[in-house]
């Protein structure tokens, strides 16, 4: 079975905690996924706008809405 953080596709719409390392990185929504969760669309709030992040980028990804 998978877990919301391997299966990105479960977290679109869902606010999740970037973390790399141990730390906090930043907080956003993720607005869409690839259907094999190699790649997620994350928006932020204020001027960051939005960014592609990929599984091979190294974040651990936590929900936490």
């Amino acid at each position: 079975m998978s877990h919301a953080s391997d299966d990105w596709n479960l977290l679109i719409g869902r606010t999740v905690e970037l973390r790399r390392d141990g730390l906090h990185v930043r907080t956003a929504e993720v607005e869409d996924a690839s259907l094999d969760s190699s790649v997620m669309w994350l928006r932020f709030d204020g001027n960051h706008g939005r960014q592609l992040i990929a599984k091979s980028d190294g974040f651990e990804v936590r929900p936490v809405s």
